[in-house]
């Protein structure tokens, strides 16, 4: 009893102590898609050289405009819809799965079929219009 006890108190101190220190991220390279952003924190700056995506299976090049100054921020635009992530490659071959951030397409898509109520009222007199236009003949 004492033993498990003891166990539990070194394991709730060990659940309370402060979290480490992150260093802030020297670079971060974002991915523009038609419907989304991708966003990659890389601690340390990227060496020069060319980008890659995975593209339906395929990995393309990707051409990545930094700007000047620290920390580095670069952006890409990518001109089709992704999934919920994506792959990229950086210079030094090693690969980065990002999260994509965003709406989703199903949200976009209920959004997207909302109508404003006046418009649905113009809607539905244009139809009782057709309706009645149609039933004259």
């Amino acid at each position: 009893m004492r033993l498990v006890l003891v166990a539990l108190l070194v394991l709730a101190g060990l659940g309370c102590r402060k979290p480490e220190a992150v260093a802030a991220p020297q670079a971060r390279l974002i991915v523009r898609y038609l419907d989304r952003d991708a966003a990659l924190d890389l601690a340390v700056a990227p060496t020069e050289g060319p980008w890659r995506v995975m593209n339906a299976g395929q990995w393309e090049p990707l051409e990545v405009r930094w700007k000047p100054g620290p920390p580095r921020i670069g952006a890409a635009v990518v001109g089709r819809t992704a999934p919920d992530w994506v792959l990229l490659e950086d210079p030094a071959q090693d690969t980065h799965r990002v999260v994509m951030r965003g709406p989703g397409p199903e949200e976009l898509r209920d959004r997207n079929q909302r109508m404003d109520p006046d418009d649905q009222e113009a809607l539905a007199f244009l139809g009782i219009l057709w309706a009645l236009g149609w039933a004259r003949w």
